[in-house]
């Protein structure tokens, strides 16, 4: 199974303190692999750079949380990336952002998100 990370998905373990690969063995109870859109990267590394402290700090550790996946060169913005790849492939994308969420959830695909900021839930079928 494979999961595509967000920018936001990537930084919950810098914001909140959750171990998100604990999380997604506890969730998904098979073998799971990251997939981390390149656009993803990008928005990581300029949030590390230009964030407040913070965020930056979160950037940095999900950066290194990224390279425990698979990066996925895709041009264009990080939402638009990531919705066309999990239309494509039988992915489940990891998000905080309301907005993304309602619309994988819309178009069908399940989507994991943070609950109560201290854990993670699954919104639709994996």
């Amino acid at each position: 199974m494979r999961v595509i990370a967000d920018t936001s998905f990537l930084m919950v373990p810098g914001l909140f303190g959750v171990d998100v690969v604990g999380e997604l063995d506890r969730l998904l109870e098979r073998p799971h692999e990251l997939a981390i859109p390149s656009p993803v990267l990008q928005e990581l590394k300029l949030i590390s750079e230009r964030g407040k402290p913070k965020e930056r700090t979160a950037a940095k550790i999900g950066l290194i949380l990224a390279k425990r996946g698979k990066v996925i060169e895709v041009k264009g913005a990080a939402d638009d990336a990531i919705l066309g790849l999990a239309l494509k492939g039988r992915y489940t994308v990891g998000t905080t952002d309301a907005a993304l969420r309602r619309e994988l959830r819309r178009r069908g695909v399940p989507v994991i998100y943070l609950r109560q900021k201290s854990h993670l839930a699954i919104d639709g079928w994996v």
